[in-house]
């Protein structure tokens, strides 16, 4: 039967794609200016073809890099060889329907909102209807929107469909190929949430050290929950600066494997995530921490959404906010304790930050393909390499500098039963500079210099070494 079918029509948002272009348009175009919003929000009150329109109109989507369900590509490679014609039936807007049709170069008809038309569900049926007059046709589609019109249909193309649907299709003897993601939403999500990153928030745990009150059990609870609420807030972050970053990202070497950029998390989900986390993240701050603590984590907030949507643009500017939010984590811990803050440790956290975010920006720009001279996103060029590579260097001497101008201070003299021990520090961490930097110059780290720390065993030993010098010289007197 399926044989003498002559024409497949095949939906585009979840289908052929695993992901919703309208909703990335929507993206992109807040991207540029979060205050556009308002603006949005007035384009969808007038429908939502209408808002197809106005942002097709500004919004550029790149058919090359979309996160393609490469199986059904295949088939319907397949079936094209065997005489079928194919059509593309959308409700994304026409210009990216045309778009993906001339990248794809396997359809033969394309169908797409246009003219205030939004062509979904039953008005999709309806224009395939006048299209194809009373001839059979296979339908290709993914979700219950597509319902009537898989009954309409002679034959049934399922992708990620509802089980209802598919057992619908198998009882009437319509389904001819289906394919189901293996990839677990919830896997994918806690990926998303790039749980391994937790670890840059084990500087809230720094000044309870450096002030010597880690023996106080409720200081150590109240330093754990900062450390849960910091961490929820930056995976919403996460979540949005993926969202953000859909181009940029697909075209990285590594980022393009990211959960929302190759479309194993549904777009519906991670902004789900990008608001739902930090909301949960202050819920418990102002529930059970100081509000010191929650100004602390509102400033990081605020700061990390301007990122995501301006300074990370911005040369230099990019490199000192990130050395502000990690430096955030000190202060916040600080504010979630109550201890006091020393000023010698806001000083060293500021310049190893800032070298830590320079060699972030060193690994992007010497991982640029010969054929791109700048940093998608990004305000840096091939030629900044060297100048990065150097200010990285600088930057980490400096800090270790404070660190010894620190240990021979008033405080630490009279704070640790055997204060010289604490120059073994200063070897340690000049050590660590020179190892990971010299990584970074040999290619060694992928992208972020913290996660290649977690998993370096060399960066393991200096961690342990550090805490063993501390514990060494506060209660051993040599």
């Amino acid at each position: 039967m399926v044989d003498n079918i002559k024409y497949v029509v095949v939906d585009l948002d979840g289908t052929l794609v695993r992901t919703d272009l309208f909703v990335e348009s929507l993206l992109r175009y807040l991207k540029s200016n979060p205050f556009k919003i308002f603006q949005l929000i007035l384009w969808l009150l007038q429908g939502r073809a209408y808002a197809k329109e106005k942002i097709a109109q500004v919004v550029d989507v790149e058919a090359e890099f979309l996160p393609y369900e490469d199986d059904l590509l295949d088939y319907l490679k397949q079936q094209k060889s065997q005489g079928k014609e194919l059509i593309l039936a959308t409700a994304t807007h026409q210009r990216y329907a045309n778009q993906v049709a001339e990248h794809l170069g396997i359809f033969d008809r394309v169908m797409a909102t246009e003219d205030n038309f939004n062509l979904k569900g039953k008005n999709k049926l309806t224009a395939i209807k006048e299209m194809l007059g009373d001839e059979d046709f296979i339908y290709a589609g993914d979700s219950a929107v597509d319902a009537p019109i898989w009954r309409a249909a002679a034959a049934n193309i399922m992708v990620n469909a509802p089980e209802q649907y598919v057992a619908e299709a198998e009882k009437n003897g319509k389904l001819v190929w289906q394919t189901k993601s293996e990839a677990s939403v919830l896997k994918a999500f806690l990926k998303e949430m790039r749980l391994h990153q937790y670890a840059k928030n084990v500087l809230i745990f720094v000044p309870l050290v450096t002030s010597h009150e880690y023996s106080d059990f409720m200081h150590l609870l109240l330093a754990l929950l900062a450390f849960i609420c910091f961490s929820f807030c930056a995976s919403g972050v996460y979540f949005l600066n993926d969202l953000l970053d859909l181009q940029e990202d697909r075209r990285h070497r590594s980022k393009k494997y990211r959960p929302i950029a190759s479309g194993t998390l549904p777009l519906p989900i991670g902004v789900a995530g990008a608001l739902g986390l930090p909301i949960l993240a202050f819920a418990l701050s102002i529930a059970f921490l100081p509000f010191a603590f929650v100004g602390v984590l509102l400033v990081y907030f605020a700061i990390t959404n301007a990122y995501s949507f301006l300074l990370k643009r911005i040369t230099t500017v990019d490199v000192m906010t990130l050395a502000i939010l990690y430096t955030l984590r000190v202060v916040a811990g600080a504010a979630a304790t109550g201890v006091d803050l020393s000023s010698w440790l806001i000083a060293f956290s500021v310049f190893i930050f800032v070298s830590l975010a320079f060699m972030k920006r060193y690994i992007e720009v010497a991982a640029l393909a010969e054929t791109d001279s700048k940093v998608r996103g990004r305000g840096y060029s091939a030629d900044d390499r060297e100048t990065m590579f150097g200010l990285g260097i600088t930057n980490f001497t400096a800090a270790v500098v404070i660190l010894a101008l620190y240990i021979n201070s008033p405080f630490v003299l009279s704070s640790y039963a055997s204060p010289e021990v604490l120059w073994l520090l200063c070897l340690i961490v000049l050590f660590w500079g020179n190892h990971i930097w010299v990584c970074a110059r040999r290619g060694e780290i992928p992208d972020d210099p913290v996660v290649f720390a977690i998993k370096d065993r060399a960066s393991q030993l200096v961690g342990v070494s550090f805490v063993v010098v501390l514990f060494l010289a506060k209660y051993i007197a040599f």
